[in-house]
């Protein structure tokens, strides 16, 4: 295709080929837009008349709100998200955004301030806490260029990458040994830990587990809540817990029980109420938390997040064979990409034993 003038070629049909970008998606790559005319001359007005359009689309109406004022009203504006993500939104406003892009008024705000804003919080903040204040920006900014009270922004930010964590799993002795404490300890409580070792929730949704969720005849245990702290917006304390639906819809889920834990849970099930308590009320999740840590004390094991009883849960069940479709549906994911990309390490022994298997059907002499 031969090229004429700027961005406009000659095609093989004949006709003259104009090309230009007509936006961004999401992810900051470009959108192209292209025109066509029978001569290069009618190509390059079409041409020149698409530019113009996409400038007047983006001019933004007479405003003197600043940055800080915006995002105060964007914020008023999102009170019917998750309170979880409310609290995020309200501190990487205060804290970041309003701090150092709140004075700058938004008509006047460009990708370069937007550059340096992110350049500055990467030399302060972990890679993803950066990222976490991005979204936000780029949620309220688009926000506002849709009401035409600024260009389109956050195109093309340069963001930190974020190295993936080593996941921390218990090893098969630690893990045997932490499930025979639990089995001779006389605190009813511990069997959460054995739950989350062979369930994989997580331990808000432990500790917001209701009885009521626990169907013992079907050996299901239903995930509808979870337990999580927040900023507090009455009275002194500067936080509160709160019951409410998991962060994502994928995170409610019904999980089949294996035999054991029916059994054990039989055994102790009576009446309703949350399954990890004291005195009829639950116990919140840092608490738990504790006497999790203790135990691993005493058994002088090393120490590791509570979390990995959920990432120790996912490796065993990888290296049992479990298919990546049901592992990742019973540990809520969005999809089974998020399970094999968090949980990549272990897989290099399931591939090994799934051709191992595959090798078995070879024999040549039938």
């Amino acid at each position: 295709m031969a090229r004429h003038g700027e961005n406009i070629y000659k095609r093989k049909d004949g006709r003259w080929e104009g090309r230009y970008i007509k936006g961004y998606d999401v992810d900051g790559k470009a959108i192209p837009g292209y025109i066509y005319g029978k001569t290069y001359k009618e190509a390059k007005e079409k041409l020149t008349l698409a530019k113009a359009n996409i400038q007047k689309a983006q001019k933004p109406i007479s405003s003197d709100m600043t940055v800080a004022m915006w995002f105060e009203k964007w914020l008023e504006s999102q009170k019917r998200i998750k309170r979880s993500s409310y609290t995020t939104y309200s501190s990487n406003i205060n804290k970041h955004i309003k701090k150092r892009l709140g004075k700058i008024k938004l008509k006047l705000l460009t990708d370069e301030h937007i550059q340096t804003f992110v350049d500055n919080i990467s030399n302060e903040l972990a890679p993803k806490s950066v990222r976490s204040v991005f979204s936000v920006l780029r949620l309220g900014l688009t926000d506002a260029y849709e009401k035409k009270l600024t260009i389109e922004l956050c195109r093309k930010m340069k963001l930190p990458k974020v190295k993936r964590k080593e996941v921390k799993v218990f090893n098969k002795a630690e893990q045997k040994a932490i499930e025979q404490y639990i089995d001779n300890s006389n605190n009813p409580n511990d069997i959460g830990i054995l739950i989350c070792f062979y369930t994989g929730i997580r331990i808000g949704e432990l500790c917001a587990l209701d009885l009521d969720y626990i169907d013992l005849k079907r050996g299901v245990i239903s995930i509808v809540q979870t337990l999580y702290r927040v900023k507090s917006e009455k009275g002194k304390k500067k936080t509160e817990l709160r019951i409410s639906t998991p962060k994502s819809e994928s995170s409610i889920r019904d999980i089949p029980l294996p035999k054991f834990l029916i059994a054990k849970l039989s055994a102790i099930k009576n009446g309703s109420g949350f399954l990890i308590q004291r005195n009829g009320k639950f116990i919140e999740p840092n608490v738990y938390a504790r006497r999790y840590k203790k135990i691993l004390e005493e058994l002088d094991i090393p120490y590791r997040k509570f979390h990995s009883t959920r990432h120790t849960f996912a490796t065993r069940a990888l290296e049992i064979g479990m298919d990546i479709k049901t592992l990742s549906e019973i540990l809520g994911h969005s999809s089974p990409t998020v399970t094999l990309n968090l949980y990549s390490h272990s897989l290099p022994e399931h591939k090994k034993k799934e051709m191992d298997r595959l090798g078995k059907l070879y024999n040549p002499s039938n």
